[in-house]
């Protein structure tokens, strides 16, 4: 039963995220009905007829509950878009400082709307000081964008963005538990940065109490390019370890007490509280506290039923949180801690004993970090090379980090202990540069950085999984080391046949603010850019090439009208502004060629690839003849020197819309691209065709 209870949970959960996130015509909920009916036939061919019946009810009621709660609880809010409404409004716990003294943004509660209640709705900008501040205002209802926080909001219950328009009026303030819980992590984290020398004290807020506001961004940074971000993110790991300090090690084998199990779920769910619960710990806490529920009845923990369940629950609060990154990397996480452990059980008694621990602890960092590989692939995240390595070489110093961090809050508490509590936190701060200085240092390997194609990434692995399960399948006749060889063919052929379809086909995306972006072409490990904007679009370009495998700059065409200093001064440069009136070709590829014209009035950039053409502009252009191109990459306008059949934006909205009724506009809110094979076919990635309006 137990492992059905498992099954039963992910299917509800592929399910919800099927129906949830994605239309009827995509292809993944029919990849998810496959993939239920296989499993399915697979339980009733070895005889588990009640476990087939599991799997194909948990899909079947995923996939209605989602539809049901989307009817019923989501779209009479959507419903309410376009409105304006005067209401109390209620500061929830994670808002952080907005533009403006006094001001806050973050998720608001209107209480009192007529024929709805209470509604949880996203402002970027609204009168408050603190989580639990109540006030009447006037607000504007909107739909909420379509971008990577949608998934996230919807599962936190928040359906629209409100617009605080004014007619504000103070209310008393709410002394609901979760507000003094958000006050109190507040207060701790501000006591832990007091006293621990930054940039350490925002890396021990983070790992201790989750609190990310005052991380430093070149730490967080390196965390991320090594591969260990989530020890900077508060999950089931730094509960165990929490739990660990109130049960030492060794009190498994003590007697059997209720009153330690007691102590055990009352620390988890107030350390849940305390962190604000973002999913990886409310996957982890509720997980535990099913465990410690079966160890109360004198049950053996089964982590994987827990999970299920932890699931199903996640699931009827809300149908979209499976949708949510943070949901999708936990319990992904955790199937790969569980894969490395179920290999571990089957080399117990055939590998050498002294092998067995220096096997472990690669294989758990190596299944995780595997496991979790599709869905950053899948969130356009890019992957480390390091991050087993780094796992190896830090994970073990959390405990210490998190054992002196509650030092230093401990002898917080009394003034008179000031001194101690001082030199506590300048060990910790010791600790966490030690710590930091081997995350950059794997940060800095070659490899820290993979790029890999996403759509091709992602078909590669689905092909390893479905070998897989078929040598799962066929185990008794052929044993499961015959995987690994057959695996590695599978991984070379891939890694053969991308080199040669990526070979020279180019990809031109949109990258940094709305409205103004830069475009950036990469073709065989090379790069040339069209810079727009300031320094914001410098920041995006250069995170851009470091997620894509650090192509080499070859070139930098600066349409900016006024004369300015380089975004890139080590980088050959030109400035089509400052050159006498006319087109200038510059050749970047036997397939490749930039054209730039220049004049007073604004600057043309034609990308050409093999016949297949892009253009950029800025300001407005004169060149004589309208520029022909396939696709405009379209800033905050549309000037007549440019005519295209399609154009590609990153703003859901562009002001020139009424100019170009004609044009097809295809819209990504991140860095949407064209992927150019020259002379032959240009695909829109990342990107969804806007309805006419």
């Amino acid at each position: 039963m137990k492992r059905k209870l498992a099954a039963f949970g992910l299917c509800f959960a592929l399910a919800e995220l099927a129906a949830a996130e994605l239309s009827p015509r995509t292809v993944l909920p029919a990849a998810v009905l496959l993939l239920c009916i296989a499993a399915a036939a697979a339980c009733v061919r070895r005889g588990r007829t009640g476990a087939a019946v599991l799997v194909l009810a948990g899909a079947g009621l995923g996939a209605f509950y989602s539809g049901a709660f989307r009817a019923l609880a989501v779209a009479p809010v959507e419903a309410l878009a376009g409105q304006t409404v005067t209401a109390v409004a209620v500061a929830e716990p994670g808002c952080v400082p907005a533009y403006g003294a006094g001001m806050l943004r973050g998720i608001l509660t209107l209480e009192g709307i007529p024929g709805h209640g209470d509604v949880r709705v996203q402002c970027w900008s609204f009168p408050a000081e603190a989580a639990g501040e109540c006030f009447t205002g006037q607000f504007l209802l909107s739909a909420l964008p379509k971008d990577r926080y949608r998934a996230a909001n919807y599962a936190d219950g928040v359906y629209l963005e409100a617009e605080f328009l004014g007619a504000y009026a103070a209310q008393p303030a709410k002394s609901a538990p979760r507000f003094w819980i958000s006050s109190l992590r507040q207060d701790l984290s501000a006591r832990l940065r007091a006293w621990v020398p930054q940039p350490y004290g925002g890396l021990a807020a983070a790992m201790l109490l989750g609190d990310r506001t005052y991380l430093d961004d070149a730490a967080a940074d390196a965390f991320r390019t090594a591969g260990a971000a989530h020890l900077l993110a508060v999950s089931g790991l730094h509960i165990a370890l929490l739990c660990g300090l109130l049960v030492p090690e060794g009190s498994a084998k003590r007697r059997f007490s209720r009153s330690r199990l007691l102590a055990r779920a009352a620390l988890v769910l107030f350390y849940m509280g305390l962190t604000g619960a973002p999913v990886s710990v409310r996957r982890a806490g509720i997980a535990l506290l099913l465990v410690l529920l079966g160890r109360w009845f004198l049950q053996p923990p089964d982590y994987l039923s827990a999970m299920g369940a932890a699931a199903v629950l996640f699931g009827l609060r809300s149908p979209y949180a499976p949708c949510e990154l943070g949901f999708q990397l936990s319990f992904s996480a955790v199937l790969g801690v569980q894969a490395a452990a179920a290999l571990a059980r089957y080399e117990r008694g055939r590998l050498p004993a002294r092998l067995l621990p220096a096997l472990d602890a690669v294989q758990v960092p190596a299944f995780a970090a595997l496991a979790t590989l599709p869905v950053l692939l899948a969130h356009g995240m890019a992957a480390s090379g390091v991050a087993v390595l780094t796992n190896l070489l830090v994970v073990w110093m959390l405990r210490p980090a998190l054992l002196l961090g509650l030092l230093v809050l401990a002898l917080s508490v009394l003034p008179a202990l000031a001194p101690a509590m001082h030199a506590a936190g300048l060990v910790l701060a010791a600790w966490l540069r030690g710590m930091l200085a081997i995350v950059e240092w794997c940060a800095g390997l070659p490899l820290a950085r993979l790029y890999l194609p996403r759509r091709y990434t992602l078909w590669v692995l689905a092909v390893l999984g479905a070998l897989a399960a078929f040598f799962w399948i066929r185990r008794r006749r052929t044993s499961m080391l015959w995987y690994l060889p057959a695996a590695a063919v599978c991984v070379a052929a891939a890694i053969a046949l991308g080199v040669w379809l990526g070979r020279d086909t180019v990809t031109v995306a949109l990258v940094g603010t709305a409205g103004n972006p830069c475009v950036v072409a990469v073709q065989n490990g090379q790069a040339a850019v069209v810079f727009r904007g300031g320094a914001s679009n410098q920041r995006a370009v250069e995170e851009y090439l470091a997620l894509h495998g650090a192509p080499r700059l070859v070139l930098l065409a600066d349409l900016r009208q006024e004369t300015q200093e380089s975004p890139f001064p080590q980088i050959p440069t030109v400035t089509p502004a400052g050159q006498p009136p006319g087109w200038q070709a510059y050749v970047l590829s036997d397939t490749l060629t930039l054209w730039l014209y220049g004049s007073a009035q604004g600057s043309i950039a034609l990308l050409d690839a093999g016949g297949i053409r892009a253009a950029v502009t800025a300001g407005s252009p004169r060149p004589g003849a309208p520029v022909e191109a396939d696709v405009f990459c379209a800033g905050a306008a549309w000037p007549d020197a440019v005519q295209a059949p399609a154009a590609l934006v990153n703003t859901a909205d562009p002001r020139w819309r009424a100019q170009a009724p004609q044009a097809e506009i295809y819209y990504g809110s991140e860095t949407p691209a064209l992927v150019i094979r020259p002379g032959r076919s240009l695909i829109f990635e990342e990107a969804e065709r806007l309805a006419l309006q």
